[in-house]
């Protein structure tokens, strides 16, 4: 039997309908385009509303006149629906999206200031976790949209200031880790394949979109190609909370642990007229931080049932590799092609209980003639810390354990966007998750999950 519309999804539905109400009569080149066309002759409004970038058109001119004063807005809604066709503890479906307005101010344009911008992103979030939802125990999220509360968060609250001829940048104010270092596109929906891998696999102490740090960034370009970058941010888990006060007003959390240090070494070659992009670094963060394996009598902390040992540090190494494989030349966009990327991250075995994630894969921007259209193909994986599968073989061998031994995680996925109008896309998906969670359990069955997701730029 179809499952019953969450009341997330009924929320959505009325939101999108309110939003399609309140365009119409803002943007007065709407109407005209909602009227029947002639079917061998379309009008021009009728195709402008089709091919325009953004559903509601300039905004009834207000787009515009704002960016000549130097301020630039842009408002997007995304929406990932999937269903789970195998594994798990029963067969459904969910969603879960999000709404992110983002502003720009150029300081130089409103007041002056040479270099200078400001930039804050609102972002609110809703739905359901699917492979929660399901029974599937996977490491990642199989719609990666989903997570960090269904509230509006301050995303980015940062002040920008470009230096000695843009060879040096300093960012400071609140800060998402993952726009920063280790930036990696969002296009697969698994989260193997998505986003800033640190904050992917040690998400307790790095924290990815939407949930933003306060935080200094300084950016100094080496050469043409070559930059390299560092950071200070907050360590502080008060930013997970869901109150306002700290998740959507700029305020400072009270529970400092400490702070996390990256930095990252950024290299964007051209060879000839295909674009790379390398980036290597690692982090650390001096916060107090317990054994996730062992605890204060040296046994396992499955066995001895007490904390586990003290300790302070944990750290990191990300490299994240995208080179352009193939280039049309008589394709006008040089983006558009063919791309292959290659993304490792490790976390110190000590403290992280995933301590690395691997993936590979292709993607192309541009699809013959339908230059907005593209595919996707990945593999990866995601392994639970040794020393954690040790304490749970040592366990079980006791009769005190789980039953069970984690190892790795499998993800595969594949996808396909169709650039439906000017301003929405659709991109088709599946997903074959082998081992989820870990577990290679005969009774933990691998997961297949299908899914659309909608993009919509207002």
């Amino acid at each position: 039997m179809p499952k019953r519309p969450s009341k997330s999804s009924r929320r959505f539905a009325a939101l999108s309908a309110l939003l399609l109400a309140a365009g119409s009569a803002f943007a007065g080149d709407l109407q005209p385009a909602l009227e029947p066309a002639p079917l061998l002759s379309p009008t021009p409004a009728y195709w402008d509303f089709w091919t325009r970038p953004h559903l509601f058109g300039d905004w009834g001119g207000l787009r515009p006149t704002l960016a000549a004063l130097g301020v630039d807005v842009s408002l997007t809604g995304l929406d990932e629906a999937v269903a789970n066709l195998s594994g798990g503890a029963r067969q459904t479906a969910q969603e879960a999206g999000q709404a992110a307005l983002q502003t720009h101010f150029d300081l130089q344009k409103i007041v002056g200031l040479q270099g200078g911008a400001f930039e804050v992103t609102l972002v609110g979030r809703w739905g359901g976790n699917l492979a929660a939802d399901a029974g599937i125990p996977a490491l990642m999220l199989l719609n990666e949209v989903y997570g960090r509360g269904n509230i509006v968060r301050l995303e980015e609250f940062a002040y920008k200031q470009d230096m000695f001829d843009d060879r040096f940048r300093l960012t400071v104010g609140r800060l998402a880790f993952g726009d920063e270092f280790f930036s990696f596109s969002c296009d697969f929906i698994n989260l193997t394949f998505c986003g800033s891998a640190p904050g992917n696999i040690v998400g307790d102490y790095i924290y990815n979109w939407p949930i933003s740090q306060w935080a200094a960034v300084g950016r100094v370009k080496l050469t043409s190609e070559l930059s390299f970058k560092a950071g200070v941010f907050d360590a502080n888990p008060d930013y997970l909370v869901t109150t306002p006060n700290i998740a959507f007003w700029p305020g400072v959390p009270a529970n400092s642990q400490g702070v996390i240090l990256p930095a990252e070494l950024d290299w964007n070659p051209k060879f000839g007229a295909l674009a790379g992009q390398y980036m290597v670094g690692g982090w650390w963060n001096n916060s107090a931080a317990p054994n996730v394996a062992t605890s204060v009598d040296g046994q396992p902390i499955l066995v001895s049932g007490l904390p586990g040992q003290p300790g302070h540090g944990r750290y990191g190494f990300s490299a994240m590799l995208q080179q352009q494989v193939f280039h049309d030349s008589a394709e006008p966009d040089p983006k558009n092609g063919l791309y292959a990327f290659f993304n490792a991250t490790f976390a110190d075995r000590r403290t992280a209980a995933d301590d690395y994630q691997i993936a590979l894969g292709l993607f192309q921007r541009g699809v013959g003639a339908r230059p907005k259209d593209g595919w996707g193909v990945a593999a990866g994986t995601t392994h639970v810390n040794s020393s954690l599968a040790s304490a749970q073989a040592a366990a079980n061998a006791l009769g005190v354990g789980p039953g069970y031994v984690q190892g790795n995680e499998y993800a595969m996925e594949a996808w396909y966007g169709w650039q439906a109008t000017g301003w929405m896309n659709l991109k088709f998906d599946a997903q074959y998750v082998i081992c989820p969670g870990g577990y290679s359990n005969p009774s933990n069955r691998n997961a297949f999950v299908v899914g659309v997701r909608t993009t919509v730029d207002f």
